[in-house]
């Protein structure tokens, strides 16, 4: 689990260091790939895993973030990364076990609700949350932007998205994960309640499906981390 937690942690993080509300130029995107590299590095040197684990993981983030610009839409990015994630996942069994400074560090934490949580599980929790920040609105934007520009054109007028998103997907994850299901509920209740003025005043449907749309995806990419874990 250690090589999934390092390439969710690089894509996560590369992704802050790049704008989400104008296409990036070429210095924003230098910016992203050595704030990957640099995360690769010290993840992958903290954990005591092979050097060649740097290259894969850099030439994984840069292909991530140059395929998904903000003014462009792709399915395959997507696809691409779900791919990466199987053929990680596959490989565990026989990738090696974290031994590093990062290990060291991590068991001399006097916290006693870690205690019985293994480094590899926590270094996959925490990097699903900085996953579930900024690379997660990425994918509602590309699914978002490829059902319909005029579904798409709703986020003008729906503020808040890009900020509500990222705190609803880490409540759910977390929720999902503590097996606190009547929360996680109450949560994807409370949110149609919110949002149903606005939606009620929308003739032609399109904040509906908007937010329809974009609460389902949002929903999907945390939950799936959640048998992960």
């Amino acid at each position: 689990m250690i090589l999934l937690a390092t390439l969710l942690l690089v894509i996560g993080l590369a992704d802050f260091a790049r704008p989400q509300d104008r296409p990036a130029d070429r210095a924003a995107l230098t910016r992203s790939a050595l704030v990957g590299a640099l995360v690769a590095v010290l993840v992958v040197w903290g954990a005591g895993l092979a050097w060649w684990w740097v290259p894969i993981a850099l030439v994984t983030v840069l292909a991530w973030v140059v395929s998904t610009p903000v003014d462009r839409v792709y399915p395959w990015p997507i696809v691409g990364l779900g791919l990466v994630v199987l053929i990680v996942l596959a490989g565990s069994a026989h990738a090696p076990t974290a031994d590093g400074w990062l290990t060291d560090w991590y068991a001399s934490l006097e916290v006693a609700a870690l205690r019985d949580v293994s480094f590899e599980r926590f270094a996959l929790t925490a990097a699903c949350l900085v996953f579930l920040v900024e690379s997660a609105n990425i994918i509602v934007r590309m699914v978002l932007a490829g059902t319909d520009a005029g579904v798409m054109a709703s986020e003008q007028t729906l503020k808040g998205g890009r900020v509500l998103g990222p705190i609803e997907r880490i409540l759910i994850f977390a929720m999902a994960l503590s097996g606190q299901y009547a929360a996680l509920t109450a949560v994807v209740a409370a949110k149609g309640i919110l949002r149903f003025p606005e939606i009620s005043r929308d003739v032609a449907g399109r904040k509906a499906e908007y937010v329809l749309v974009g609460s389902f995806v949002s929903w999907a990419v945390a939950l799936t981390f959640v048998p992960l874990l």
